[in-house]
Parts: structure tokens; sequence; C-alpha cells
């Protein structure tokens, strides 16, 4: 009986400590392991979306303003509109691999342009990526027409190099159409007096003086007996990856700028 009493006194044994220690480690470590994860997980997860809201943003706004080209606030008829002019147009500068640029003007009255006049430094804008990897945006003071290089303008940064590296930026104008009609005689059947196509590659205007810019197979309509309809959009391609997760894969983003102002050129 006395035994008896002294076994249930003992406690418990070093072993029984040691295999108590060893279970409590082992279930610190699954809570501990599932922590990180989950930790590390949602950190990823806020990068991840980050990346995409800041391409998203950047991706708005060229196409929100690019829509905007050859908006003239005075112009009776499209066809004397001082922002369809060749020296106004949309212009796509290729500056080298993964490095273009895009200029191009409207009549920005909200800045204190003179309406339905093309103000040098007023109403030209732009967006180019750097060899940084920073898309920029046009801010000049002197610009007089998006003829001028892209690399002598001024520009400002519109992405955070901290945040995001953008490693392309492309613009083509791959869907753009051409109407040429001769003037009070067309007939959508009779291709003497209406032509129209679709370009399917380049980076240039659908409607051109000369006939490299239409399709093979379409003949180019006389200049001088018919009048051109052009409707324009822009393509966009943004590829980034992110700075802060060097794990992230790259993301690419694509969108079309369907420029609002058709451009019209009378024989």
């Amino acid at each position: 009986m006395l035994n008896s009493r002294r076994q249930r006194m003992a406690g418990i044994s070093l072993v029984e400590l040691m295999i108590g220690i060893v279970v409590g480690l082992v279930v610190l470590w699954g809570i501990s392991s599932v922590y990180v994860n989950t930790a590390r997980g949602s950190r990823t997860t806020t990068t991840a979306n980050q990346l995409n809201q800041d391409m998203r943003a950047v991706m708005d706004i060229m196409v929100n303003d690019i829509r905007r080209a050859g908006f003239s606030g005075t112009s009776a008829n499209s066809a004397a509109n001082p922002f369809a002019a060749a020296t106004t147009n949309p212009v796509l500068a290729n500056l080298g691999t993964n490095r273009d640029c895009i200029l191009y003007s409207y009549d920005a009255t909200h800045a204190g342009s003179t309406p339905g006049a093309v103000d040098a430094g007023v109403d030209f804008f732009g967006f180019q990526l750097t060899a940084g990897g920073v898309v920029q945006t046009l801010n000049s003071t002197t610009l007089a027409n998006t003829g001028t290089d892209c690399t002598t303008v001024g520009w400002e940064n519109l992405t955070d190099e901290r945040a995001i590296t953008v490693t392309q930026l492309t613009f083509d104008t791959v869907g753009s159409r051409c109407i040429a009609f001769v003037p009070a005689v067309y007939k959508p059947s009779d291709t003497a007096t209406f032509t129209t196509w679709t370009t399917a590659a380049g980076r240039g205007p659908a409607c051109a003086t000369t006939a490299s810019n239409a399709p093979a197979g379409v003949a180019y309509p006389d200049a001088t007996t018919h009048a051109f309809v052009e409707t324009r959009q822009v393509n966009i391609t943004l590829r980034a990856r992110s700075v802060t997760d060097a794990t992230l894969p790259e993301q690419t983003l694509t969108a079309t700028a369907l420029v609002r102002n058709n451009r019209v050129t009378l024989p």
C-alpha cells in the first residue's frame, strides 16, 4: 500500500517531460510555419495587386489622353482642323529596343491655350519609356510640333521606379481605317470612286499620300479627286515587373485608344 502511494506521488519522469517538450515544439513549429506562409502569401498578393494597380493607372492615363488627339474647340469642320495637320498628328517614334514614344496634340483650352489655335508649349502631349524603365509624360514649354525628337523635350516621371520597372511600352496603329471617296459621286460598289482599307501592320497613319500605306492589292486613290477620312486607333502594350518582389513574374497589359476625332483631308 505504501508503494502504491509513492507511485501516485512520483509525478512524471524525465523521459515523459522530454517527450512533452518535443511535442510542444512540433506544435509550435507548425503554428509558426502557418503564420509565416500566410504572411508571405499576403505580402506577395499585396505586391501583385500593387503592380497591377500601378500598370492599370498608367494605362488608363495614356488611353484617356490619347483619345483626345486632334480635338479643336472652334473648327467648323474637321478638314480645317489645325490639330489634324501632319505636324500635329499622333507621331510614333521608336527610340530603340523597348523604348517607344508617342507625341500628339489637342486644343487644351483647359490649360489656357487659345481656342482653335495650335499653341507651342501648351497643346502638345506625349508618353515615352526611358532606358531606365520609367514611363514619362511630356512636360514641355518649347515643343512647337510633334515632329520634334522625343529625346530633346522635357519629360516628367509617371511611374515610380522604386515600385515597378517597365520593361516594354510599345505603340502601333494596327486597325486604323482609311476611307477614300470622290465627293458627291461615289458609290460603295465602285472602286474608282470609293475605296477603304484597314491597316494590318505598321506605326503610321492609315491614310497617306503614298501607296505604301495601303495594303497589298489596294490601288491607292488619286489624292487630287478623292477625299480621305481616317479613323485612328493607337494600340498600347505595357509590360512591367515589381521592384520589391523579384519572385513575381512580369505582367503584360494591353489596351486600345480609339481617337475620337477622325482626320479628314479634302481634294
